[in-house]
């Protein structure tokens, strides 16, 4: 890739609502990058736990999110980022009443 791809998030929102919409996928190394929102009420995965063999990064535009480990139960709002380490269980849930917007990027196997 030699040229800059300017994404407006505006646009990402409706592909990003139930599941991530990646935007980049890249293999040297692998990783992610995308978009997703979570509606009020709404828990990531539906159930149990899910875990990525990279670390994910999100940052919280909008909304409000309830973020599950084994260590820690915290609620982010906008303007936030949350880092969450390699092969780490969590879960996530929208407690507020707005949809919850973020960007996501993990770093290495998904």
């Amino acid at each position: 890739m030699s040229s800059v791809t300017v994404y407006e998030l505006a646009d990402l929102w409706p592909a990003s609502t139930d599941d991530p919409h990646a935007v980049f996928e890249g293999d040297e190394p692998p990783g992610q990058v995308g978009t997703y929102v979570i509606d009020p009420g709404q828990r990531v995965p539906a159930s149990g736990w899910t875990s990525h063999a990279g670390a994910e990064v999100s940052v919280i535009l909008e909304g409000e999110l309830r973020v599950v480990t084994e260590d820690t139960d915290t609620v982010v709002g906008g303007g936030t980022m949350t880092v969450i380490p390699a092969g780490v269980e969590h879960w996530s849930e929208n407690v507020g009443d707005a949809p919850a917007r973020l960007v996501y990027a993990i770093f290495g196997e998904l």
